[in-house]
């Protein structure tokens, strides 16, 4: 009966274990830090812990592994004499399950719902049991260290506990629970963003590119810079959409006065696809050390051009500098009608004034128009769409450039604008 009471005693230690290492690596210690600053011993050094959690979490697994140990070999040996050679069969059929249900699956589950109150109360414990079990751990330590270099293979930090999903979770706090700003919080939300937009959606579309023919002499070249102050122009052959190269200021201004082309000064250009994600566009651009890239479609035409920063826009909001001369994309009007660029990417303008434009094939608000009417709008000309209605205050015969959106009343409020 003793034997079987220890079998029970080991079971509530796995429990133990379990739980303890589960609120360890899951709890908040954005919140914990919090209970530091206010006083809280116990998660401060908790915090200072989870600097170095590889003895924490050795003694964990190293705890739960000598508890499945005892436990197995003391049921074994209180029922050796009921059931004989048939003993070891059944307590590896019996206790198995019961030690990973009730041992670890249940204790882990709920450790992880209350990680962070739970940790409060376990961590002087599982400190303990780091002291008695440290020689246990230095020795297993020792092996799995050896036997890694025996095999060439490195050891894990053990350090990396916070996923992609967990820093998202995070972020979702309210202002005062986290060491983050608002916009900070919204900007790293945007780094996660970053794999999940194309080249396309960010790219300057080629109708709004300066560019240069090859024709050009290096000194045309120099008066487009210094009359535009861009510091890198595509260069052309025959039509727009056959971009061969790029030509950079800072070459112009140094070797123009005595090169006879533009040949001798353009550098080869970086093409990319339309559906490549800005992502690893930015680790190419970062390894081939460009800083413009030429979209190209399936075909093989040039539709655009994406530079690093349009790609940091997208984390940090519109850059300006004293070139830049395009208005603001979204403005207020005193009527309460929004000015809008037409370039204006529909699903961030929902999200920014909490409107419901309608979205189909289409990135832009001059793509929603277009879809509309199926032709050219010509300037001044009103229509809607549900919901809202829409007049085209600036349009030419191959596009359209600035609309004005007014939701009409009672299908939609704004909350907000540029």
């Amino acid at each position: 009966m003793m034997l079987l009471w220890l079998a029970a005693a080991c079971l509530l230690a796995t429990m133990f274990f379990s739980a303890a290492e589960m609120a360890f690596i899951a709890a908040n210690r954005l919140r914990l830090r919090h209970a530091a600053e206010a006083g809280s011993g116990t998660a401060a050094s908790y915090l200072e812990a989870f600097r170095q959690p590889e003895r924490t979490l050795s003694t964990a697994m190293m705890g739960v592994t000598i508890a499945h140990i005892v436990a197995s070999s003391t049921a074994t040996w209180s029922l050796l004499p009921v059931l004989g050679k048939w003993a070891p069969l059944v307590v590896t059929a019996g206790l198995t399950p019961v030690m990973l249900v009730f041992g670890e699956i249940i204790p882990k589950a709920i450790a992880r719902e209350w990680s962070t109150t739970l940790i409060l109360r376990l961590y002087w414990p599982l400190t303990w049991a780091a002291t008695l079990l440290g020689p246990f751990v230095a020795v297993a330590r020792l092996l799995v260290t050896a036997t890694l270099r025996l095999v060439g293979a490195r050891e894990l930090d053990a350090r990396a506990f916070v996923s992609r999903e967990e820093l998202k979770a995070l972020l979702q706090l309210e202002p005062g629970e986290a060491d983050v700003t608002t916009q900070e919080a919204e900007m790293i939300d945007k780094i996660f963003d970053l794999g999940d937009t194309t080249v396309r959606e960010v790219m300057v579309p080629l109708v709004e590119v300066t560019m240069l023919p090859d024709t050009a002499t290096p000194q045309e070249a120099i008066a487009v810079i210094h009359q535009r102050g861009f510091s890198r122009i595509p260069v052309y052959r025959q039509r727009q959409t056959d971009i061969v190269g790029v030509v950079a200021a800072m070459d112009l201004l140094s070797r123009g006065a005595q090169a006879a082309s533009l040949d001798e000064l353009k550098r080869v250009p970086y093409y990319v696809p339309e559906t490549k994600r800005i992502d690893d566009l930015l680790r190419e651009m970062q390894r081939a050390r460009t800083h413009m890239a030429v979209v190209v479609d399936e075909y093989g035409g040039s539709t655009g051009v994406v530079t690093l920063e349009d790609i940091l826009e997208e984390i940090v909001g519109e850059i300006q500098d004293e070139h830049d001369r395009t208005p603001a994309s979204v403005e207020r009007l005193p009527d309460g009608s929004y000015l809008i660029q037409a370039r204006t990417n529909v699903d961030e303008l929902n999200e920014a004034l909490d409107w419901n434009l309608p979205k189909e094939d289409y990135e832009t608000v001059a793509g929603l128009v277009l879809a509309t009417v199926h032709r050219i709008p010509r300037k001044g000309e009103e229509f809607q769409v549900p919901g809202y209605a829409i007049t085209v205050l600036e349009a030419d015969a191959r596009r359209v450039t600035v609309v004005k959106i007014a939701p009409i009343s009672g299908a939609a409020t704004p909350q907000g604008g540029n």
